[in-house]
């Protein structure tokens, strides 16, 4: 992708982070002049957002963003007031928006609306808003129409429409085609019939069905209900016949008189878009770089490193009291160097938090919307990640967040009968694993069915007959492109449809996905993403005149004795025995014959009191901790047990990964125990 395009993508993701935090606080309790700043703010974001679609050249996306921002136009005029209905609708059209966003950035065309699941909830937010002195209210934009149309109606139509609603008559709408020959008659007649069971109120250009040929009109009614047969249509003619307003929805407040306190004290204007208000808060001055200038940098610093290696070699090997002070300066400058690197990493870096403030808002709104109440409960979101990751990752973790509730969580009337609480349980926990960023997303729903999915595995040749599948080849079924063991997807989501796109995309990110699951207690789905590079804290040990780095969130003890230790030993370690196999034999180098006396105790992490994994992982010198910063290194991909490598004074030092040397470790004793 060219650049400008991507520093826009940028942009617009910055945009849409801040008005998600925005949002957010229009619900809490806050002076006046605070939620102006706010409602200022954002429709700022939308204008900006607007402007950058046009010059783009997505007008679908530009018409959408102009909408929102006419309500927010309203909200800062004193015509709406913020409420926490109001806000959460307004989350829902920037989610809309950004999910637009997402979709253009991968190249897929543009709908016609990016707002059409909304279009009732907006279109009452237009009419509630009160009409500034000497102007009319307008209750057309309660009308279940696309904006092009609605844009149509003359100022007459949406009087007659606002009276109609007002008196308590339903709007309806009736759509036919009609051939080119007789279009013009066979819209009389229509006209005739409909006039006699209420108010014509315009009739409207509609769009052709792919299938057919002729011209359609969209007819609007205002009367008590419609009666189609006494049409005496022709076959074919009426496409559809629906109810676009019903009196019920205007706002309650229209019907009665305006309070005076209301009247008398709306929020003040902000004269003009182009001229903000003095922010509340200062804001800091961001600058962007293009990466590869980061990138450059980073290359330049690699190469002072390596200088700075050079002459620390030369100078160990003059050896002398002369060559103290020379050796502390490099001292010094190796952590400068480190803290620069580690400043340059951070410009690359994103909260996982901008991630979870996605999901809040749509699991508020999916909760209210399908009547399932849910508790959720969101853990790690101070750890950070590669903007370019977080970003790509968004639509994947909606659609999975979607699926868990739609078809994980149950009913709260199915979940009373099962002896559950009636609030179901979403948890999305992100967790550092060395150079890799894990997500759990568990819920405490049904789980999947793996009978009806091997019998669906079956039924698409996935699985061989006669063959028996483990648990966890029938949960890969989901992720297979076209599967699902619904007969039809819902509107919100397809348990199985659309999960080959999810894991499409987090294998190009280099990652895996894992599912898991018991049935009717719940389900887990994990993601693995590996981070490119990462500042690590590492303990320094050497092995067979290797230097490796082992990282310290998976270190409970070290200790060096006397004794002498053999693989298969147990070493006594606060009163407890634990076995102990040599990392030489984990990294297939074979068993040192004159044994270890220094031995690192590892612990696989998540692990209970009691019931975690430990060994005692034996080693030839202990050298220490140090902090690193840890590059994946492609050609590792094949070397079990290494995570990445940084360049040091040394050499390269290798960092384990901790988990598969565990399990390693755990191979080897085992064969040693079978004689193997």
């Amino acid at each position: 992708m060219d650049q400008p395009f991507e520093d826009v993508w940028a942009e617009c993701e910055d945009l849409f982070a801040q008005a998600r935090q925005t949002l957010a606080s229009l619900k809490e309790s806050q002076p006046a002049y605070v939620v102006q700043a706010s409602v200022n703010a954002l429709f700022r974001t939308t204008h900006t957002l607007k402007g950058m679609a046009g010059m783009l050249g997505f007008p679908s996306f530009s018409r959408s963003a102009h909408r929102m921002e006419d309500i927010f136009d309203l909200m800062r005029k004193g015509r709406l007031r913020s409420t926490d209905s109001l806000a959460e609708t307004l989350e829902a059209g920037m989610q809309a928006l950004e999910a637009g966003l997402e979709g253009l950035k991968r190249g897929r065309p543009e709908p016609e609306d990016y707002l059409h699941g909304l279009r009732r909830e907006l279109g009452e937010l237009e009419a509630l808003a009160r009409p500034l002195s000497g102007e009319s209210q307008d209750l057309s934009a309660l009308l279940d129409l696309p904006a092009e149309p609605l844009k149509a109606l003359s100022d007459y139509e949406r009087t007659r429409v606002t009276s109609a609603l007002m008196d308590g008559i339903p709007i309806h709408g009736l759509v036919v085609c009609l051939d080119f020959a007789t279009f013009d008659g066979r819209l009389r007649r229509f006209s005739d019939g409909l006039a006699h069971q209420g108010e014509i109120i315009s009739t409207l250009p509609w769009e052709v069905p792919e299938d057919r040929e002729g011209l359609a009109f969209m007819i609007l009614i205002a009367g008590a209900s419609l009666d189609l047969e006494v049409l005496a249509a022709e076959p074919g003619e009426i496409l559809e016949a629906r109810l676009l307003a019903d009196p019920v929805r205007v706002p309650q407040s229209l019907r009665a008189e305006v309070p005076a306190e209301l009247e008398s004290s709306p929020l003040p204007v902000e004269p003009e878009p182009e001229a903000p208000t003095t922010p509340v808060s200062q804001e800091s001055e961001i600058l962007r770089l293009p990466a590869q200038r980061v990138e450059a940098l980073e290359a330049r610093l690699m190469s002072v490193a390596q200088l700075r290696d050079s002459v620390s070699g030369l100078l160990r090997g003059w050896g002398g009291d002369k060559t103290e002070a020379p050796l502390e300066i490099l001292g010094e400058m190796e952590a400068g160097l480190l803290n620069v690197q580690k400043a340059l990493l951070q410009m690359r870096m994103v909260k996982v938090d901008t991630l979870f403030s996605r999901i809040e808002p749509m699991v508020r709104t999916l909760s209210r919307d399908m009547g399932k109440p849910v508790r959720l409960t969101l853990q790690g979101g101070d750890l950070e990640m590669e903007r370019g990751i977080v970003g790509r990752l968004g639509e994947p973790f909606l659609h999975l967040v979607r699926n868990a509730l739609d078809h994980g969580l149950e009913t709260p009337e199915e979940r009373r009968a099962l002896g559950k609480a009636e609030a179901g349980s979403l948890r999305i926990s992100a967790s550092q694993r060395g150079r890799s960023i894990r997500f759990d997303i568990r819920d405490d729903g049904r789980g999947f069915d793996l009978a009806r999915m091997e019998e669906k595995g079956l039924a698409m040749g996935l699985l061989q007959p006669g063959l028996s599948a483990s648990p966890e080849r029938l949960h890969r079924l989901a992720l297979e492109p076209g599967f699902s063991t619904l007969d039809r997807a819902s509107q919100i989501s397809g348990r199985g449809v659309g999960m080959d796109v999810v894991r499409a995309e987090i294998e190009t990110l280099g990652g895996e996905i894992l599912l898991s699951s018991e049935w009717k207690r719940g389900s887990l789905v994990r993601l693995t993403l590996p981070l490119s590079r990462v500042v690590v804290g590492c303990l320094k040990v050497r092995s067979r005149g290797q230097t490796f780095g082992i990282p310290l969130g998976n270190v409970l003890r070290v200790q060096v004795g006397r004794e002498v230790y053999h693989g298969g030993d147990k070493v006594k370690v606060l009163g407890l025995e634990i076995p102990f196999e040599s990392l030489q034999v984990c990294l297939g180098q074979g068993d040192p014959p004159e044994g270890q006396r220094a031995f690192v105790v590892l612990s696989q992490p998540g692990g209970t009191a009691g019931a975690s994994l430990e060994i005692a992982l034996g080693v030839d010198e202990v050298q220490g901790r140090a902090e690193i910063l840890l590059r994946s290194l492609p050609e590792l991909a094949q070397i079990p047990g290494i995570m990445g490598g940084s360049l040091q004074e040394e050499g390269i030092l290798w960092v384990l990964d901790p988990e598969v040397v565990l399990g390693l470790a755990m191979d080897s004793l085992m064969r040693r125990v079978a004689h193997v």
